[in-house]
């Protein structure tokens, strides 16, 4: 099968998300199937280890989109006529590519997919802004445009596909799930058991969160329930960076100092997705006091995904997005919410038990093994381009 992928993957800011196309991708094609993916701004091979097809843009605010949009169409068109795929997938950004195509005979052309990672209208804590009030707009266009000449959508979780096909009378067979996944070849607890922590985390309880370092992910929360704790053997390792010019790592820093944690809080610097798995074997447990939003119910958090195929407990708030991955197993301990008295109770309840941490861990680690490889998800998106097709 030939496959034409159009996200709006932007090779400057994107670092942090670029792993799901690049783990489908190398899937994909080792099942045998013919993948050309786009991405905004330079390509390098390293990104996904092969050639891809590189969209020019404007780094200048609106020019960025406005550039994606006009370029983006251009090699669009260009790769579909040149490449004839059997399946195009696009998302709420290249939607629009597909204009011209809706006009073609649908037997003579290729099965069109409409692809979505996260709602783009933020259904955040912070206060909503006119930008907010266009993305609803832009996104109720997207999603009727798709119902009435496309031939389907994906989204990643369940939660988000019944909402939409109850809010927008979608039929429940045009919509696919395929979640978040991980490479358990090298997300594997096994390949990291001698390795040595780092003299600072030697001796110490690690708590670890990692990723894009920006607001609704219980950052200040935790900082605030690290300081609740008397044990002075507890510390958290956090590794990221701010991206879309947020101020959390910098609101971190400075609560950090505030309330003194400069001896129990370990900010570094952004690794390859490569390193990671290494990082976490460091960790004791993995933190993730996430408030009970509707975002993170749209949502599946690979780095959730990772903690669990690395065998560790998570500190999780107790909310759909979580308890659909984990239910009621011991690898998952829920906050009743991600106040910092409910998250110091946690990790004094998690460094109690710090003997029982790794048995605990076992079950996530057989869960991403049964539902979250990225060869579960590549079958998941196989199933649905077969049902549409049938």
């Amino acid at each position: 099968m030939k496959i034409l992928w159009f996200p709006r993957l932007q090779s400057d800011i994107d670092k942090f998300h670029i792993t799901t196309w690049r783990e489908m991708c190398r899937e994909l094609e080792g099942l045998g199937h013919n993948v050309k993916i786009a991405i905004a701004g330079k390509c390098n091979k390293n990104i996904f280890g092969k050639k891809c097809i590189s969209i020019p843009i404007v780094r200048k605010k609106i020019f960025r989109i406005l550039s994606f949009w006009i370029n983006g169409f251009v090699k669009f068109i260009a790769s579909y006529f040149k490449s004839k795929p059997d399946v195009v997938i696009l998302d709420s950004f290249s939607i629009w590519f597909s204009l011209p195509l809706i006009f073609i005979p649908h037997k003579r052309r290729a099965l069109i997919i409409v692809d979505s990672r996260a709602p783009l209208r933020k259904l955040t804590t912070q206060k909503s802004t006119l930008s907010d009030f266009i993305f609803k707009i832009y996104t109720r266009w997207c999603l009727l445009y798709c119902k009435y000449f496309l031939d389907g959508m994906t989204v990643i979780t369940s939660y988000y596909k019944k909402k939409v096909c109850s809010d927008f009378k979608i039929n429940f067979s045009s919509i696919g799930v395929w979640n978040s996944g991980v490479n358990i070849s090298n997300f594997s607890p096994q390949k990291y058991e001698n390795s040595y922590r780092p003299p600072f985390l030697r001796e110490k309880f690690v708590l670890m969160q990692h990723g894009e370092i920006s607001y609704d992910r219980g950052y200040l929360e935790t900082l605030r329930a690290l300081s609740m704790i008397e044990r002075k053997d507890v510390c958290l390792m956090l590794i990221g960076d701010s991206i879309h010019k947020s101020k959390m790592k910098e609101e971190i820093n400075e609560l950090s100092k505030e309330l003194c944690l400069e001896e129990k809080l370990y900010i570094l610097s952004p690794v390859s997705h490569f390193e990671i798995p290494e990082l976490i074997s460091y960790c004791d447990c993995a933190i993730m006091a996430y408030p009970n939003i509707e975002y993170w119910n749209y949502n599946n958090p690979i780095k959730l995904l990772e903690y669990l195929a690395m065998g560790k407990v998570v500190i999780c708030t107790d909310m759909w997005t979580f308890n659909d991955v984990m239910g009621n197993e011991k690898c998952a301990h829920y906050l009743k919410d991600n106040t910092p008295q409910s998250i110091a109770e946690a990790i004094n309840y998690c460094y109690d038990n710090r003997n029982l941490l790794q048995e605990w861990g076992k079950a996530g680690t057989e869960i991403v093994k049964e539902k979250y490889t990225w060869k579960k998800q590549v079958e998941n998106l196989l199933d649905f381009i077969e049902n549409l097709r049938s």
